[in-house]
């Protein structure tokens, strides 16, 4: 056998690879997508209390809070693995696709008006991934 090909990798792994790393960007976006909305569940539900000691104590056993705390750990755990396959130049702008998650679930979800401005700055987000993934190859 030649040296090139020892060298080389299966294709099987390379797929492997980015397999992995697309369920860790799946992990990453669901995870802080769902931390945002539910905060959002979790102040509603807490904003009739003055904010105080109460407040705190209530906010620390409200089911959506502690929802969203879990997530956000299961987002810094997804980021950290996926900061080590991927070059932060092209990682944190695709991380905005959490933006883009969690305006579409406020709007499915939550049921919130979104303006066509808004709409807008959905897509120029999604053209702006393109073109930074586009410069990648």
């Amino acid at each position: 056998m030649s040296e090139q090909t020892l060298n080389q990798k299966p294709a099987w792994r390379w797929l492997e690879g980015r397999v992995a790393t697309i369920g860790l960007w799946c992990l990453l976006i669901g995870t802080e997508s769902a931390a945002q909305i539910a905060l959002k569940l979790g102040g509603d539900g807490l904003a009739a209390m003055p904010f105080g000691l109460d407040w705190l104590r209530a906010a620390l056993t409200n089911v959506a809070v502690l929802a969203a705390v879990g997530c956000y750990i299961g987002s810094f755990l997804s980021w950290m693995l996926i900061l080590r396959r991927s070059s932060l130049s092209l990682a944190f702008p695709l991380s905005s696709l959490v933006f883009v998650v969690v305006l579409l679930g406020s709007w499915l979800g939550l049921d919130e008006h979104i303006s066509a401005l808004h709409w807008l700055g959905v897509w120029v987000i999604i053209g702006g991934i393109a073109l930074l993934a586009e410069g990648e190859q």
